[in-house]
């Protein structure tokens, strides 16, 4: 029962940050670091989007 709830909340926070990029979140090491493996910040944002949906998704499904 914990989990969809977790999924859900978590999914809507990663959509979140996704869609808005708010600065003092994309500007800490680990964003950092997720940019320069990624190759760019662009493929950060699809990541972290592709990454919400998904929780999303299976917060719903569970629920």
């Amino acid at each position: 029962m914990f989990w969809k709830y977790f999924f859900i909340i978590y999914g809507i926070l990663c959509l979140f940050i996704g869609l808005l990029k708010p600065p003092f979140i994309f500007n800490m090491s680990k964003f950092k670091t997720m940019e320069k493996m990624f190759g760019g910040r662009g493929r950060v944002v699809i990541f972290v989007l592709v990454w919400g949906l998904a929780s999303l998704a299976v917060g719903l499904w569970v629920f």
